[in-house]
């Protein structure tokens, strides 16, 4: 066989076997993206279940444990202050803390795909002795310092706990174990078992293998048919005439791969794109290639503009944005934003470099990750709300607050705090109880919504609590929107609570405040409109 023709079946077999690793590549890129999402899907869904229990466990503390009629026998806590509340002869309730609350919601929840518990390294119940699982989360909380640890195994199980810092209120039951404030020994431990995870982690799986031996297939008919064709063009043509045609048929072969991959796939120079495959060019409203570069420079034209770092421009950081990606991609969770009409479609690009006849080319990629970004932006605003007025919670506002600091730093305008709380709201639980609390903070944050400007960012801080930051605002303008507020909710007649009034605090951000002083002072405010007669505004 001539040296020349062993030659092209040397190039024949390294050229396909580098598409076929270069595809590989794509597929396995994808496939473990797939499953970090699902894992960060479940993951949030676990984090959002702990969110649950930690702010029933919150509440219950703000309130120094709260009092029940006991059910099937239950005897007091003995550990805890004052265990029980005699109402009368015939009745005597208990006090529940937020240790023995979680218990039981645990008991009342489980599931087979849910349950949580709480436990500690020395706990004073033995049913809340630790797993082997838990028992290293905590390791992890105490060495590490962190505040959450989970596990996932190969069923698809995922075991989660976040830590659970000792709080004075704890110390009324654990007193005799030396425990300190802020010490972490023990968490919630959550369990959830996703059939559906591990049923869509085989389907991935599954269309992985499927696409791989489909790729292997269809390269190994298409060495073939080029085999047949070098036999019969070494009758036929020169050496010139046998590369030309190598070189038209490579052309041909990868645009078909290319068009077979339901991905939106690309191959581009530092300038403009060389290859597309048939995906991308339909979705974009183009029949050809040739077609998308007459109206379009490059692909980055399609990009909408974010303000947000992990979003890609066409120029990030003075760096074209072809560059960035691959010095970037896997530092950080880059992304693309498309428009289709008034739709909205994110993706997740990657890019790889690929040396064919000494020229540098980029291999690039598009997967649609629409569906896993709205999913996971839904789980981080249920995080930040809170779920009975609607508002942002307290979390939210902290975040909020430090811009709006920085922004009136920056700008020279004034910031203002109004702080509120509901008049007697103890009184409100006790006597006609919890449901009618509950409506009175939702009507409350109704009237604070329509009394305020669209521009105000109103959060419950806590319990009876709101917090309005005012941006552009002095002390004197949010007084006034403060007693006006004041004056709408004693006149309103709030559903079986008739008549209620609020206290509030006022004050103005001063130069170069911290937030620390800046809060701290318009609670001061708050407290001294309700240890002075209560219905009224104080400026401070």
């Amino acid at each position: 066989m001539p040296m020349n023709t062993i030659y092209k079946y040397i190039l024949l077999y390294t050229f396909f076997s580098f598409i076929a690793y270069a595809f590989f590549t794509v597929l396995d890129d994808w496939y473990e993206k797939s499953i970090y999402a699902q894992k960060e899907i479940l993951i949030a869904e676990a984090r959002s279940l702990y969110a649950q229990q930690e702010n029933t466990r919150k509440w219950n503390s703000m309130y120094g444990g709260v009092y029940v009629k006991p059910l099937n026998g239950e005897k007091p806590n003995p550990y805890l202050k004052y265990p029980t509340l005699k109402v009368n002869d015939e009745l005597t309730l208990i006090k529940i803390n937020p240790a023995w609350m979680s218990r039981q919601l645990a008991e009342l929840s489980s599931t087979q795909n849910y349950t949580f518990r709480i436990t500690g390294l020395n706990p004073i119940n033995p049913k809340n002795v630790p797993t082997d699982f838990e028992r290293r989360a905590i390791s992890k909380f105490k060495n590490k310092n962190i505040k959450e640890y989970y596990e996932l195994n190969n069923s698809g199980s995922l075991n989660y706990m976040g830590a659970l810092p000792m709080e004075k209120s704890c110390l009324e039951c654990h007193s005799k174990q030396n425990y300190k404030i802020g010490e972490v020994t023990g968490g919630i431990s959550i369990s959830l078992n996703s059939n559906q995870y591990t049923s869509i982690i085989d389907d991935i799986s599954n269309k992985l293998i499927i696409a791989k031996i489909f790729i292997l297939l269809f390269l190994s008919v298409i060495v073939v048919l080029i085999r047949k064709q070098f036999k019969y063009n070494e009758k036929l043509s020169t050496v010139v005439r046998e590369k030309t045609t190598e070189l038209v048929s490579t052309k041909k072969l990868l645009q078909t791969i290319l068009d077979a991959d339901k991905s939106f796939v690309l191959v581009s120079d530092d300038k403009e794109i060389i290859f597309a495959n048939k995906t991308i060019l339909d979705f974009a409203g183009f029949s050809s290639l040739d077609d998308f570069k007459k109206k379009h420079k490059h692909i980055s034209d399609k990009f909408e503009y974010v303000d947000n770092e992990d979003f890609l421009k066409p120029i990030n950081n003075g760096i074209p944005w072809i560059e960035y990606l691959i010095k970037e991609q896997y530092n950080r969770e880059l992304k693309v934003l498309v428009k289709k009409g008034k739709e909205k479609i994110y993706f997740k690009p990657h890019a790889k470099k690929i040396n064919i006849d000494e020229s540098i080319l980029h291999l690039i990629t598009f997967d649609n990750i629409t569906h896993e970004y709205h999913t996971i932006q839904k789980l981080e605003k249920q995080a930040l709300t809170d779920p009975l007025t609607k508002l942002f919670n307290r979390r939210k506002l902290d975040d909020v607050l430090t811009k709006e600091m920085d922004l009136s730093f920056q700008t020279k305008s004034p910031l203002s705090l109004i702080f509120l709380d509901i008049d007697y709201f103890k009184v409100i639980n006790d006597t006609l109880g919890h449901d009618v609390g509950d409506i009175v903070l939702i009507e409350l944050a109704n009237i604070i919504t329509k009394t305020t400007r669209q521009g105000d960012f109103i959060s419950r801080w806590g319990g009876e609590e709101f917090m309005i930051a005012l941006q552009s605002t002095d002390y004197i303008s949010a007084s006034k929107l403060a007693e006006k507020l004041r004056l709408k909710v004693e006149s309103y007649e709030f559903i079986d609570a008739s008549k209620i009034t609020i206290s509030l605090g006022v004050t103005e951000l001063k130069n170069n405040e911290s937030k620390e002083d800046f809060t701290k002072r318009v609670d001061e405010a708050l407290y001294e409109a309700k240890h002075s007669g209560r219905n009224k505004v104080v400026i401070k």
